[in-house]
Parts: C-alpha cells; sequence; structure tokens
C-alpha cells in the first residue's frame, strides 16, 4: 500500500500537467500513481478542466475575511504598534 502526498493541492503547472497526461491517452489512476497524489484529486482537476477550460485553481477559495480593507487600515492607526 502507496502513501499519498499530503499536500493539500497541486500547483497550477502540475494540474496543467495532469490535464496533458489525461488528453494523452493515460487514465485517471495512472496519472494519480505516476504524481502521488489520490485518483480523487486528479478527478477533481479534470472535472474543472472540462466545465471551465482551465486547469488552476480559482481565485478567492479561501477563508473570508473578518475585517473589510479599511477596519484593517483603522486599526492599524488606532493601535499603532501598541501589542496586544
Amino acid at each position: 500500500m502507496s502513501t499519498m502526498s499530503q499536500r493539500s493541492h497541486l500547483t497550477d503547472s502540475e494540474a496543467w500537467r495532469v490535464v496533458g497526461r489525461l488528453e494523452g491517452g493515460q487514465t485517471q489512476a495512472e496519472v494519480a500513481q505516476a504524481i502521488g497524489v489520490s485518483q480523487s484529486v486528479i478527478s477533481r482537476i479534470w472535472n474543472r478542466f472540462l466545465e471551465t477550460e482551465s486547469a488552476g485553481r480559482r481565485p478567492g477559495q479561501g477563508r473570508r475575511r473578518a475585517t473589510m480593507p479599511n477596519e484593517d487600515r483603522y486599526l492599524v492607526l488606532r493601535l499603532g504598534d501598541t501589542e496586544i
């Protein structure tokens, strides 16, 4: 039994390599084994490519901001160098 990579996601260039391999005729399982990730990762990249014609991750897929940029500026001005 092989262990898979513990990275959270592939880089955009790695995702494009996945698409290239799949378009070249390799199966998702073959690509997954060659790259060292699970087949579900390959499947998600392929489905994203089929839907959006892009293999890269979409921007803004992270945790939502707790404060807005103008609030950040206010806090910096208000608190200055004070340690919290």
